[in-house]
């Protein structure tokens, strides 16, 4: 094939992406998709349900992992000192089997809730849709059934801080957490990396994929559903801020997102992510309690 010729298949292949009606038949495709999936059960299901319905008094956290254990020992561990009360339930969306098993040998050497998802049909791996799948997943077959008074929804790679009460984070406004802005339209909608929820909406058909159509990322499609519909005037917001963290080396890390206390280590299951992940889990493990007023804030020319 020419130059000439493959500029002019890709330009007629985004043309056709860019169709509206094209856009609404995704929209569509993926609805089902999600319908169809959040139908298949997990192993142990009905138990962890159970369980969960039975310690309804506070927040839940739930964390979407990915093939890094590693990741959720330190969220795990994080949470244990500064959460204590707050029960974490690992959702295992791993495409690895071996990350597989030791997700759940680590939830049950911690005392975590466990469940191995099953795996979700026609989804690409390392895709928002995997995520959003997954969280879709977990909302209709543990949420709306466990009905907590609270939920909180943590990427598998932040790693806490400071103590936190997250269901004080939504006493008096009903969602909390990172906001993110569509590319499109003046649309927003939380990061499901970080999102905290009052419990009664679980009542409400949220919809945790992203929207194509506003040109939104995971969690967009509650535009529709909630976001829209609430007046944020004099809602708190996570302060967010680019930090640095030391090593023992007395070197600095790269930038890492600091919401609230919640330090994002990101990138954990992608090709780096591990090494920052490991320096991450040295510095905690060495000052846990000291840690957070060790960051350093990341400006330029430091």
């Amino acid at each position: 094939m020419s130059g000439s010729e493959g500029h002019k298949r890709a330009g007629l292949s985004g043309m056709v992406a860019a169709l509206p009606g094209l856009h609404w038949l995704n929209h569509a495709r993926y609805a089902l998709m999600d319908r169809l999936y959040r139908g298949r059960p997990a192993e142990g299901q009905a138990e962890v349900v159970e369980a969960l319905s039975r310690r309804r008094d506070g927040a839940l956290a739930l964390t979407i992992a990915y093939n890094v254990p590693e990741a959720v020992a330190l969220l795990a561990d994080s949470m244990a000192r500064f959460a204590p009360g707050t029960p974490l339930l690992v959702c295992d969306n791993s495409t690895e089997p071996q990350a597989r098993r030791e997700l759940a040998a680590i939830a049950a050497e911690k005392g975590l809730y466990y469940l191995a998802l099953p795996p979700a049909p026609f989804v690409r791996v390392r895709t928002a849709r995997s995520h959003a799948a997954a969280a879709n997943w977990v909302f209709h077959n543990v949420l709306r059934k466990v009905k907590p008074r609270v939920f909180a929804m943590l990427d598998h790679d932040l790693v806490l801080l400071k103590p936190t009460d997250l269901a004080a984070l939504v006493a008096r406004q009903p969602v909390y957490g990172l906001q993110r802005w569509s590319s499109r339209v003046k649309a927003w909608y939380l990061w499901p990396g970080f999102s905290i929820y009052d419990g009664s909406l679980v009542a409400k058909p949220l919809d945790f994929g992203p929207d194509r159509l506003l040109g939104t990322d995971t969690g967009g499609r509650n535009w529709h559903v909630l976001f829209r519909k609430l007046d944020v005037a004099g809602f708190a917001w996570p302060h967010a801020r680019s930090v640095r963290v030391p090593s023992p080396d007395g070197s600095w890390s790269e930038p890492k997102m600091l919401l609230d206390a919640w330090l994002h280590v990101g990138g954990a299951s992608y090709r780096g992510g591990e090494t920052a992940l490991a320096e991450i889990r040295r510095a905690f493990d060495a000052d846990p309690d000291g840690l957070f007023a060790r960051l350093r804030d990341d400006a330029p020319g430091e």
